[in-house]
């Protein structure tokens, strides 16, 4: 059986030990973005942990700007010269730098027990499909002929809609065929693989265009050898790029 790193997790919208400058009165530190919980958040000069009760946090707006942040105010001057000054918070899901307000986020999580997440059987092949498709061909150095092309979409027009949905169905079916051949080659290896984590059968490649002409979703229904149906959806952003929607 194989196992994968579990890639997208849910967002804890944390932000853990961000450095900041102490301000000119010696006494405030502002911060970068809004505390959500004030009971979550922890600070620590020169490595060592702040009371809570030598502190306040005050929600402040931005000069000249409309988006809040959040002030750290002490009750006493630091009079350390250049302090390490670091905070740990939580933050709100729409302002959040790693998730971007999709409450996912591509990055490694811990479990319990100090391990890395891992996927296995179905939802590892729900993430195998996932990374051959985002991927951007010839962006590994050592696999160049692995991904898709779907990122040279970007900047397209979307005036001829059947030109873009051919496409973009040609280069998800090639990148299937590349991992079932991948695939093969493992099985063909004599390593012991679980049902669940083999491509079984490809049943449809949906592409819509939603009403903003330059998002397309595309959705990809398949099943795995171990007869589970199975989907992933993508969000292609032909202005920009955007991130996918969360299948797990």
């Amino acid at each position: 059986m194989s196992y994968d790193i579990k890639l997208q997790n849910k967002c804890d919208h944390r932000i853990n030990w961000e450095q900041y400058p102490l301000g000119s009165d010696l006494k405030s530190v502002k911060m970068a973005y809004p505390v959500a919980s004030v009971s979550a958040l922890s600070l620590r000069i020169n490595n060592v942990v702040i009371d809570k009760n030598q502190y306040t946090v005050a929600t402040i707006r931005k000069p000249l700007s409309l988006s809040v942040v959040s002030e750290l105010r002490l009750r006493y001057k630091v009079k350390d010269w250049i302090p390490l000054v670091e905070v740990n918070y939580t933050t709100f899901s729409n302002v959040c730098p790693k998730c971007l307000g999709l409450n996912t986020a591509d990055d490694l999580l811990y479990g319990p027990s100090g391990d890395y997440k891992l996927v296995k059987k179905e939802y590892l092949l729900l993430q195998s499909v996932e990374k051959v498709i985002v991927t951007k061909v010839s962006s590994n150095p050592f696999h160049g002929w692995y991904g898709t092309g779907l990122h040279s979409l970007i900047g397209s027009k979307t005036l001829d809609f059947s030109f873009i949905k051919t496409k973009i169905i040609e280069q998800v079916s090639s990148a299937i065929e590349m991992l079932k051949n991948l695939q093969k080659q493992l099985v063909a290896s004599g390593r012991q693989v679980d049902p669940g984590e083999l491509f079984g059968q490809l049943l449809n490649i949906d592409v819509q265009q939603s009403p903003d002409p330059t998002i397309i979703m595309v959705n990809v229904i398949f099943t795995s050898q171990s007869n589970q149906t199975l989907e992933f959806s993508q969000l292609i952003d032909l202005s920009t790029t955007r991130e996918r929607v969360a299948f797990a």
